[in-house]
C-alpha cells in the first residue's frame, strides 16, 4: 500500500533515553501481567493455570540456553524434568524433608547427570545428538518402574503438599496453596531468566553462540567446545529439573504415566520453545502462554455455546480433534511466525521504530552493542541449527 510505503519507522539511538523508556515500559507490562493475579480474586484453578504456565516457560527456558543460544538438540529434557521431580517426591515421601530443601539437592543431581550425559555427546551433533537425548527420555519412565522400591513403580508417590510457610500469611487451603505455588513457580521463572540472561550477555554466551554457529571456527578462536557443551548441559538440565519439582507440587504426586515425563512431554518443551522463539529471552515465556492457552481452548471446543449444534455433536466423543486443531493452529503459526512469535514482533516492531546502533568513538572501536540484542537478532531455529551444524571428524 502506498501509505505504508511511505511510512518511514522513528528512528531511537541505542542507548538513548528515548530507549530506555521502552524498556522501562515493557519491564512494567510484564512486572505487571505476572504479579497482577495476587491482587485479583481468582479461582483456585485458575492460580493453577498460572503456575503451569510458568513451570512450561521454565522448562522451555531451559531447553531454549541448550538449543537456542548453544546448538544441541535434545529431545529428552523430559528426563531431567522428571528426574527433578522425583527427587523432590522421594525426599519428602521417604526421607521427611521440607519441599523448600529439596530443590538445591535436585538441581544439583540434574546438573551432574546433565553433565554426565553431556560428556559421551561432545562428538555428537544434529540428528544424532537428538536420538541419544531421545534414548535418554525413552529410558526414564522404564528407571522409574523398575526401582520401584525407591520410586513406587507404576502406583507412584502420593500424597505430597507443600503448605505456605507461616511468614506468607496464607493458611493451608486449597486457594492459600496454590497462591503459594504460583509464587513459588514465579520466583523459579525468574532464576531461571537471570540465570539465561547472565550467561548470554557473557563471554560464555559469546562462546555458546560461537559454538552453535561454527564448533571448528569456535576451537580456532580459543573456544573450549568441550566445557561450554557440558557444562551448559548441566545448566539446562538443573533448570528443567527445577521445574520439575514445582510441577511434583502442584500435581501432588509423582507417577510415570504423567506425559510431561515421557517423550511427549520433551516434544511439548520443544515445541513451546518454537512457537515463543528460540535464542528469545521472552520466547519460552511467550510459547508458554500461546500454547496452554491454545491447548485449553482446543479441548473445550465441544463445550462453547457459540458452536451450532451440529459441530457440538461431531466434536462430541471425539478428543483427538483437539490435538488436530491445534497442530493445525501450529502449522499455520510456522508459515506465519518462522521465527516465533516473539520473532514476529520485533520484525512487525522495526517498521515502526528502529535503533540506531551508536556511532564509533573517537579514537577506539565502535561501541559494540549488548550481547542480547545481537544474539536476538540472529534468526535461529532447531531445524536451523541442525542443518548447518554438521559433524566432524575428530571433534573435541
Amino acid at each position: 500500500m502506498p501509505g505504508l510505503k511511505a511510512f518511514r519507522p522513528i528512528k531511537i539511538e541505542q542507548g538513548s533515553p528515548a530507549q530506555w523508556a521502552l524498556r522501562i515500559a515493557g519491564f512494567a507490562a510484564i512486572v505487571y501481567l505476572a504479579l497482577s493475579p495476587f491482587f485479583r480474586n481468582l479461582k483456585a484453578n485458575e492460580y493453577g493455570q498460572l503456575t503451569d504456565i510458568a513451570i512450561f516457560a521454565l522448562a522451555a527456558t531451559s531447553l531454549n540456553l541448550l538449543v537456542g543460544f548453544t546448538g544441541q538438540i535434545s529431545i529428552g529434557h523430559s528426563a531431567f524434568f522428571g528426574l527433578g521431580a522425583y527427587t523432590t517426591a522421594i525426599l519428602i515421601h521417604t526421607h521427611g524433608w521440607s519441599p523448600g530443601w529439596t530443590f538445591p539437592i535436585a538441581a544439583l543431581l540434574c546438573f551432574t547427570v546433565g553433565v554426565m550425559v553431556g560428556i559421551p555427546a561432545l562428538r555428537l551433533t544434529g540428528v544424532y545428538l537428538s536420538l541419544v537425548t531421545l534414548a535418554l527420555a525413552q529410558l526414564f519412565p522404564a528407571l522409574v518402574r523398575k526401582f520401584d522400591d525407591l520410586t513406587g513403580g507404576s502406583r507412584g508417590i502420593q500424597g505430597l503438599r507443600y503448605n505456605p510457610p507461616s511468614w506468607t500469611g496464607l493458611s493451608h487451603s486449597t486457594l492459600d496453596q496454590r497462591i503459594w505455588l504460583y509464587a513459588v513457580s514465579l520466583f523459579f521463572l525468574l532464576i531461571g531468566y537471570i540465570v539465561v540472561r547472565n550467561l548470554v550477555k557473557s563471554r560464555v554466551g559469546r562462546a555458546m553462540v560461537a559454538v552453535r554457529d561454527n564448533t571448528t571456527a569456535a576451537a580456532v578462536m580459543g573456544v573450549h567446545v568441550a566445557v561450554v557443551k557440558t557444562v551448559t548441559f548441566g545448566i539446562s538440565a538443573a533448570l528443567a529439573g527445577l521445574a520439575g519439582c514445582v510441577f511434583v507440587l502442584r500435581q501432588t504426586q509423582a507417577n510415570p504415566d504423567n506425559v510431561n515425563y515421557t517423550i511427549l512431554g520433551a516434544i511439548i518443551f520443544l515445541v513451546i520453545m518454537v512457537i515463543g522463539g528460540t535464542a528469545s529471552m521472552l520466547g519460552p515465556v511467550v510459547g508458554a502462554i500461546v500454547y496452554y492457552r491454545v491447548d485449553q481452548f482446543t479441548r473445550d471446543l465441544p463445550t462453547k455455546d457459540y458452536l451450532p449444534g451440529w459441530m457440538k455433536d461431531f466434536l462430541k466423543d471425539r478428543p483427538n480433534l483437539a490435538t488436530v486443531v491445534f497442530a493445525t493452529l501450529l502449522i499455520l503459526l510456522m508459515f506465519v511466525a518462522p521465527f516465533g512469535i516473539v520473532g514476529l514482533a520485533k520484525r512487525i516492531g522495526r517498521r515502526f521504530v528502529l535503533v540506531i546502533p551508536r556511532p564509533p568513538v573517537k579514537g577506539g572501536a565502535a561501541a559494540a552493542p549488548p550481547v542480547e540484542e545481537a544474539l536476538e537478532a540472529i534468526p535461529a531455529t532447531p531445524f536451523e541449527t541442525a542443518a548447518t551444524s554438521q559433524p566432524t571428524q575428530g571433534g573435541p
